[in-house]
């Protein structure tokens, strides 16, 4: 069975005495999916992971980075803290001034709202409206990796685009077809194999798998990544939360699996033999720093909402006796994209749940806080289904009914209302009445290389330097938005869709006015490519020049589309896996 090792308290296990066959730093969707296609083959594997199998604030401290530029702007940094602080735990917008990251086993998908896609072909080839895209593979090169990254996240069909309506069985939308710029989007929910009511979770899914030969070693934060001259030779670590503990690792095959802030900052702290950051020998090491761009459109009036809800909203579909839930969405089309000069970009809808809902009501009955008693016991009255619902969820969460029933409930409520399914969802099984109804832009960022990942002079409490980041969304951007909300707006119109309206800044067109905030899927700073004067890694994610040295995560995409990246990096971890397999192979002989 796996081999747990808590770094920070067992000071009796010898991980430094014997190399290993494969060493994995970070554990996260990249690395667990590394280790997991890799486990069984007679191979001695180790992963590193700096945090616990818990989140802790301790563990988030490690998060600090240092920003420059608009990063320091007062209203960038409240949009990111309104965006992203109500699905974290133990994250801190004063820490973390960019990205979200989870230092925990299992990474970001602690906390992320497991929503995927895969990216378009055209996110994979050279566009001359796009500086610096294209990528060293194909969308066909990485598309039977993305069938089985999605059996990996027990998904269902790979459709994202309008063949959804023929393949659910449903009439595509009359106002869809009366578009002229925008066409369907679909993205999937990972769903847990264990909870039927909850995305799925890579870390307690991994503890609760056997993988033989695979060691996994958590409180343990990489400090540098150590070669000789005929490759590399394995990594140094330091206990993450006391510093007190420190030991080097051996092995001829490392994998770089940290997220795209950490696996640029650990490369840049480690050193060649000539003194230099290691894989820099061009300076693009942290360069091409990427994220999504987003930021809020517009309104949708009350009048409008439910019946944009129910367009922009959830959708089943039905495959060998599953129900899948897929999230309707607009994007570019192709052709726009080209014609108006415009980066990959999409909308969704963004649901604001209301206080005035039967669900909160009864929660603060049930927790003496409510001001208003007689009034909210008059809401949960009017609505028993909705009690009904609150009290099933429980029913469904509970361990002691067979998985397979549960499952098999779940499946049969997404066939019947997706909409109330994934609400219940975003609300915790507390509140599914609609406020507010606004639709999000989420954007591709053309790469540049004054985007990027360097190291600070002010150090953290092991005494690692920090990540200075600096990341501008740039007046591109902020026209792009424009002009993707005048076409939104032309084409609701168009297919009679009412009630929506720009937000001020968006309507008065002054790009000054727009503020544009990441949506933590970070990218790019060790960017994929065949020339080393303007990648990292190669077409296999080895570093250049550097012998057994890979990076995987979406710190190698070049470009990264508007999709939700986590699809992606599973299947360039699973490709790599493929590459690595023969090759530890044949070292261990």
């Amino acid at each position: 069975m796996t081999h747990f090792i808590d770094f920070e308290e067992d000071a009796a296990s010898p991980i430094g005495s014997e190399p290993f066959d494969l060493i994995v730093v970070g554990g996260g969707a990249a690395g667990l999916t590394i280790v997991r296609e890799l486990s069984g083959l007679g191979l001695k594997i180790l992963l590193l992971e700096s945090g616990g199998l818990q989140e802790s604030s301790g563990h988030e401290a490690l998060n600090r980075v240092e920003v420059q530029g608009s990063l320091n702007n007062v209203d960038i940094q409240q949009a990111r803290q309104k965006f992203h602080s109500h699905q974290l735990k133990f994250w801190s917008g004063e820490t973390q001034k960019f990205g979200v990251r989870c230092r925990v086993l299992g990474g970001s998908t602690t906390r992320w709202a497991g929503k995927v896609a895969p990216f378009d072909t055209v996110d994979f080839v050279q566009r001359e409206w796009i500086p610096n895209s294209g990528w060293p593979i194909d969308s066909a090169a990485i598309a039977p990796y993305i069938n089985r990254a999605a059996e990996r996240l027990d998904l269902g069909p790979i459709i994202h685009d309008r063949a959804f309506w023929d393949a659910a069985k449903l009439k595509e939308p009359a106002e869809i077809t009366r578009m002229q710029s925008l066409t369907s989007f679909f993205w999937q929910f990972s769903r847990d194999r264990h909870d039927t009511l909850d995305v799925m979770r890579f870390g307690p899914e991994f503890r609760r798998e056997t993988h033989h030969d695979v060691t996994v070693v958590f409180n343990a934060t990489v400090s540098a990544v150590t070669l000789d001259a005929d490759g590399i030779t394995g990594v140094e670590i330091i206990s993450s939360l006391s510093g007190s503990r420190t030991s080097t690792v051996q092995s001829a095959h490392v994998v770089l699996a940290a997220g795209a802030i950490e696996n640029a900052r650990l490369l840049l702290m480690s050193k060649d033999l000539a003194g230099g950051a290691l894989g820099n020998t061009h300076d693009v090491v942290g360069r091409y720093l990427t994220d999504h761009p987003c930021i809020s459109l517009g309104t949708v009036s009350p009048d409008s909402q439910t019946h944009a809800a129910t367009l922009l909203g959830f959708f089943p579909l039905q495959k060998n006796y599953r129900v899948f839930i897929y999230s309707h969405g607009l994007a570019l089309r192709k052709e726009v994209q080209k014609g108006e000069g415009l980066p990959n970009m999409a909308v969704f809808a963004d649901m604001h749940i209301s206080n005035d809902d039967p669900m909160l009501a009864l929660k603060r009955l049930a927790t003496r806080q409510s001001e208003r008693p007689m009034s909210d016991m008059l809401l949960v009255v009017k609505s028993p289904g909705m009690v009904l619902s609150f009290v099933g969820r429980r029913i469904l969460g509970s361990p002691k009914m067979p998985y397979r029933l549960r499952r098999l409930i779940a499946d049969a409520a997404v066939l019947l209302n997706a909409n109330f399914v994934a609400r219940n969802y975003a609300a915790k099984g507390t509140a599914r009445k609609i406020e507010a109804l606004t639709l999000s832009l989420i954007c591709e960022q053309p790469p540049s290389p004054d985007n990027r990942i360097t190291l600070s002079d002010r150090r953290d409490r092991l005494g690692l330097p920090l990540a200075r980041i600096t990341w501008e969304a740039g007046d591109f951007m902020k026209r792009a938005v424009l002009t993707f909300a005048q076409l939104l707006k032309q084409d609701l119109n168009a297919a009679g869709i009412p009630g929506f309206e720009l937000s001020p800044e968006i309507a008065a067109g002054d790009t000054a006015k727009i503020v544009l905030h990441d949506m933590a899927h970070t990218a790019g700073t060790t960017r994929m490519g065949l020339n080393p004067a303007t990648s990292v890694v190669d077409d296999t994610c080895q570093v250049h020049g550097i012998r057994g040295l890979y990076v995987a995560g979406a710190s190698v995409f070049p470009t990264s589309g508007h999709a939700n990246p986590t699809m992606v990096i599973m299947a360039l971890a699973i490709r790599l896996a493929d590459h690595l397999k023969s090759r530890l192979v044949a070292h261990r002989r």
